[in-house]
């Protein structure tokens, strides 16, 4: 007897950095983190779960809690990463991947990815793209550098 198949559901959306040598900080790492909470809540007013007789649709299942996501802004490709990793209540097993509005219809995982790159992922990248100009332009924080001194050493030996 076979286990039943476990999904788990992670969609990874990016923007190509690689030629910007710098970390995001400041306007630019603020424009990132809001834009990630606004697809993480884009992707859960949007995941609607299964739809079966009798269920009360205001009532939110294992799925909808399960998304979570994670950053990576440091450098090269700056990725938001999407996941759901919800479990059965019986089975203990993921099963995100399978979550269809109603039966034969697509999975609500390609739907929320989808919206994702037509909708927000353009949007990130303006964003980002002008915030990165904007920290370009500015003249910056100023910063006082002092010269490094040398350190000089004396040694002294003692015979007796």
């Amino acid at each position: 007897m076979t286990s039943p198949i476990s999904v788990r559901v992670k969609i990874t959306t990016s923007v190509d950095l690689s030629s910007f040598k710098a970390r995001l900080e400041g306007p630019a790492l603020s424009v990132f983190e809001e834009s990630g909470r606004e697809m993480l809540k884009a992707t859960q007013d949007q995941w609607i779960g299964w739809k079966y007789k009798g269920r009360n649709l205001a009532q939110t299942g294992r799925s909808l809690s399960g998304w979570t996501k994670s950053l990576q802004a440091t450098e090269g490709i700056r990725t938001i990463t999407f996941l759901n990793n919800a479990k059965g209540y019986y089975s203990g097993k993921p099963y995100a991947g399978f979550v269809r509005r109603a039966k034969g219809k697509t999975e609500e995982w390609k739907l929320v990815r989808e919206n994702l790159i037509a909708n927000h992922l353009p949007k990130l990248r303006d964003r980002l793209l002008e915030a990165i100009r904007n920290s370009l332009a500015s003249t910056g924080r100023s910063v006082k550098v002092r010269v490094n001194r040398q350190n000089q050493y004396t040694q002294l030996s003692l015979e007796g």
